[in-house]
């Protein structure tokens, strides 16, 4: 005899079934929609010459290409960039949400502190073309240092902020590249943490792209690491940054700005905190 459709044993079978689909389903638009959430501005919305033109506003231009001699939008700079900077170059790593331009608060605290800035931008941000992924950035990123640091504008130091993080500590992992200290703001140790604190019950190790492994790119570093974060940050959890911190060598420092977040670290030029970082990445010089 039959069972009908509505009894107790078919519609669990029902459920499990509709339960499946449904987790494959959130799994398969994870995975296809990844890049989407890890570069959330890198669909190349703005042109070039559109980019150019609003960082002009911020008074910055393009970083000129030394093969082509051509205006280019790896990176943006302040139009006095090749004026002598006591304390030598800090290359930029921004966050997923904004552009390089957006940054220029950088520039006026680190030229106050006697450094120039390098605004680097992802492929995909900010007018420049091409698709952002941890394999192409990593290598355009290290050859940019090596370029600036073959011209004359070393010593070189790298300042990563969110995602700019994880993608410093990928770039520095190169033991080769001429990085002389290293800033985190906002850190993880790897992405698919982040990715499992906001979807628990999914696999996201077996299928991320990008793996920005933060602690294992840095656990051969041997230059000052100087980590900044917020005990309110909602987006990256603390105990992921505190857990980075705890594995990263010496010599390392932790600056804890009590009080705020993800998108609200207070930025004006003048404070205190940004003495006490970059002179740790940075010492001054004895006299």
């Amino acid at each position: 005899m039959k069972r009908p459709w509505y009894s107790p044993v078919r519609l669990a079978q029902r459920a499990a079934i509709y339960a499946v689909v449904a987790y494959a389903t959130l799994c398969a638009f994870l995975y296809f929609t990844q890049d989407a959430q890890i570069y959330p501005a890198g669909g190349g919305k703005i042109s070039t010459d559109r980019a150019i033109k609003d960082a002009s506003a911020y008074h910055l231009v393009p970083w000129t290409d030394a093969r082509t001699g051509e205006p280019s939008p790896q990176g943006y700079v302040a139009r006095d960039f090749s004026a002598p900077a006591l304390r030598g170059t800090i290359v930029v790593f921004h966050g997923n949400g904004d552009t390089a331009y957006d940054r220029d608060y950088y520039v006026d605290a680190f030229r106050a502190r006697g450094f120039r800035t390098f605004l680097y931008e992802y492929p995909g941000y900010g007018g420049r073309p091409g698709h952002p992924r941890e394999a192409t950035i990593v290598p355009d990123a290290r050859a940019l240092i090596r370029e600036l640091n073959g011209e004359g504008f070393g010593p070189v130091y790298v300042w990563g902020e969110s995602l700019g993080s994880g993608v410093a500590a990928s770039v520095v992992a190169d033991p080769t590249l001429p990085v002389h200290g290293l800033a985190l703001m906002m850190p993880w140790d790897m992405i698919a943490n982040v990715a499992l604190y906001r979807f628990p019950y999914i696999p996201a190790r077996l299928f991320l792209h990008d793996t920005y492994d933060t602690a294992g790119n840095l656990e051969h570093f041997r230059n000052p690491i100087c980590v900044l974060r917020g005990d309110r940050d909602s987006i990256i959890p603390p105990a992921l940054t505190l857990n980075l911190f705890a594995h990263l060598p010496d010599p390392k420092l932790m600056i804890l700005q009590a009080g705020y977040g993800h998108g609200d670290w207070p930025a004006e030029p003048n404070l205190s905190w940004w003495d006490e970082a970059l002179d740790f990445i940075a010492p001054r010089a004895k006299r």
